[in-house]
Order: C-alpha cells, then structure tokens, then sequence
C-alpha cells in the first residue's frame, strides 16, 4: 500500500514542527485597533465618523444631479467646503461631471477641478491622468459638435464613480501598511535599545573585568616588546663598501639623461 511521503523536519502535512522549549521570533506587527489609533491620529479625514457623514454627502450629490437640482448640488459641494472635509476621489469626480451637466455652467471651468486634484498630490496619478484624459476628449467632441448626451454623461459619472471609488481604497490600503510597518520598525528599535541597556545592567563583576582584560588584549598601544625588522640595509649579498648605493645613483643618472 502506498502511504504519503512525510515531510522533512515535519509532520505528514509538510508543516515544520518547533522542537521543545524552541522560542520563535517576536512579532512586532501592530494589532487591527491600532492600526485603526495611528489612521485617526495622522489621517482624521478617514474617520468612521467623517466617512460616514462624506457618504451621505456623496448620495445626497448624486441624488440632486440626477434630479437637475442644480441650486442644492451647488449646497452641497460647499457644505463639504465649509465644514473643512477635504475632497476625496469620488467627490472630485462628482463635481467634475456636474460641471459639465450644469446648463449655466462654462466646461472650462472644469479644468480648475482636473488642477486642483493634481495638485494635492494625494490622489493616485493614473486616476488623475484617466480624468485629464476624458476632459481632454470631451472637449475634442464639442468642436465638432459630439458631446455625449446627459444620460451617456451620467452614464459615465457611475463608472468613474466605481474607478474612484478602487483606487481611493487602495490609498487607504497603502497608508495603513506604511503607516503600520513604520509603527512596527519603531516599536523593534525601542525594545531591542532596552534590552541591551538590561543585559549590560544584569553583568557580574567578573563579567566585567574580563571584558577589561580583553580591551587590554586588543589595545593598539604598545606595552611591551615587539617583532624588530631587520635593517633596510642588511639584505643578502649587500655590505658594506660592496658599491651598491653607487652604482644604484648611476643608474638613475642615465635614466634621466634619456628622459
């Protein structure tokens, strides 16, 4: 009968075993709470509390674009502004597309939106090259008259709403790991500083001294004697009055005389 191959070091499953009395490596990863704690403190704009009011902002927005009630979308957008809650992907893209929706709006000014959102450099750069690049071909429309209709239009809105929406997620995602694994590097660093200050603290005298004792070995000072050279002079076959020094001084005067 055939039975499975075991795994080396391991069990059947192929999962390595810790032998007894093994200690694994700390783990310095931050829990879900305070990943949470460190978002609130440098990103309070992500709150639970300012994500939820920014969402019923956004369904509000949205309602009052659908309906053609220009006079509260208006309100909205400056609620958002007077309340200090900075723009995020899905509001740009809903201000945006009520520019070009609005009947006594110039598109033009659609390009103050498109600048300001680059210019936060907070938003990813594809999203705001795909919104650039959909201005850019709206207005190519309108010079030859074929601009998309309002329901196209609106259309359009929803599915860059969802494009948005995606990359906003993977913003957050991204600071939440930055922000985590820098939390985690700090955390490493103040542990592994107390406990070398507690291993130096916990040494014995005796420690001690043979510590000294091996700085006295190692010491580039000299204490006693050493290993002498012989002279530069004394070379095998070389005496004195052999004439080696001359004929050395000759030799170089007429290397400089062809030089």
């Amino acid at each position: 009968s055939l039975k499975a191959p075991r795994a080396r070091h391991g069990n059947s499953l192929g999962v390595i075993e810790k032998a007894p009395g093994q200690v694994g490596q700390k783990d310095w990863s931050l829990t879900s709470a305070e990943k949470d704690a460190l978002m609130a403190r440098y990103l309070p704009e992500e709150k639970d509390a300012v994500q939820e009011l920014r969402k019923n902002g956004h369904k509000w927005l949205w309602r009052w674009l659908k309906q053609r009630d220009w006079r509260r979308f208006d309100a909205g957008l400056d609620a958002l502004r007077d309340r200090e809650l900075p723009y995020d992907e899905i509001t740009f893209n809903l201000a945006i597309f009520g520019v070009l929706l609005h009947p006594k709006r110039a598109d033009e000014s659609v390009h103050e939106l498109v600048a300001e959102m680059a210019e936060s450099g907070r938003f990813h750069p594809v999203l705001v090259r795909l919104q650039e690049g959909f201005i850019e071909s709206y207005f190519e429309l309108k010079e030859v008259d074929a601009t998309p209709s309002t329901w196209n239009i609106r259309r359009l809105a929803q599915t860059f709403w969802q494009i948005s929406l995606h990359f906003k997620k993977l913003r957050v995602k991204e600071l939440r790991r930055r922000l985590a694994s820098h939390a985690a590097n700090q955390r490493m660093l103040h542990a592994t500083a107390a406990d070398l200050e507690g291993a130096v603290a916990q040494l014995t005298p005796a420690e001690m001294s043979d510590d000294e004792d091996l700085d006295d070995e190692l010491s580039d000072e000299e204490t006693g004697s050493h290993v002498k050279f012989p002279a530069k002079g004394l070379q095998k076959n070389i005496f004195k009055g052999c004439g080696v020094r001359r004929h050395r001084r000759a030799w170089q005067k007429k290397a400089w005389a062809k030089d």
